[in-house]
């Protein structure tokens, strides 16, 4: 398998769990509305420490592997 075979196939399976915690997270919700503030909270630092090691990563390598991320279109999601 090529690096870039693996990589796609690593993210794919990142994804397939993203879903999973995003379908329990809403079903978490509507079983106890009460759970929603620490499950977004959740959320917030899942997020927030992907940002930061992408962030550390290309620090420490000089690389941007986010740079061609269009922030309008993320943006639009929000």
């Amino acid at each position: 398998m090529t690096e870039l075979n693996e990589l796609e196939s690593k993210m794919k399976a990142v994804m397939s769990n993203a879903k999973e915690c995003v379908d329990l997270s809403l079903n978490m919700i509507k079983a106890n509305k009460n759970a929603e503030t620490v499950i977004v909270k959740h959320w917030e630092n899942f997020v927030l420490h992907l940002f930061e090691y992408v962030k550390k990563k290309e620090k420490e390598t000089g690389q941007e592997i986010l740079k061609g991320i269009s922030l309008t279109r993320f943006m639009k999601l929000l």
